[in-house]
């Protein structure tokens, strides 16, 4: 009688039986597996094609590669889900600060204004209104109307 040759077990045996050698010829097709189970009477054997068993390992290395590609997949996708969510809360964030930033502006904006009309009240109490002429040149740069006719009315005097 021949030893079969041990693979693994944990729970279940599997054995690869050695064929005499007229039998050899016609096994080389097939896988023959023995299966033992924990009781007496539980031995299986099962007998599966080369080509078959080479479709199933392509099929299975296929399925391992779809899966880890999915799985890398979600993982990019609850990264960018998490960031997006983050954004979203950042710009809720802005839009509050946006709006207390334009009440402030608009408190500044009446105060301006108040301030304006107290100017214009002291400056029309001590008669110190200026000119629409000083005003409109404000911040332009050059003379001032002042200096400007001061000087115009010099030169004539220089050259005579």
């Amino acid at each position: 009688m021949e030893t079969p040759w041990v693979l693994a077990g944990s729970g279940l045996l599997r054995y690869f039986k050695k064929k005499s050698r007229k039998d050899s010829s016609m096994d080389k097709d097939y896988f023959n597996i023995l299966i033992f189970g924990n009781t007496p009477s539980g031995i299986r054997r099962l007998r599966i094609q080369k080509d078959t068993f080479k479709i199933l390992v392509y099929l299975l290395a296929f399925f391992q590669l779809a899966v880890t590609f999915l799985l890398c997949d979600y993982i990019q996708v609850r990264k960018k889900t998490f960031l997006l969510n983050q954004l979203h809360q950042e710009s809720k964030i802005q839009g509050f600060q946006i709006q207390l930033f334009s009440a402030k502006i608009e408190e500044l904006e009446k105060k301006l204004s108040r301030l304006k009309d107290i100017d214009h009240r002291i400056r029309m109490i001590a008669n110190l209104e200026k000119s629409h002429e000083a005003i409109l040149f404000i911040g332009m740069g050059g003379l001032s109307p002042s200096v400007a006719h001061g000087k115009s009315k010099e030169e004539p005097k220089g050259s005579e």
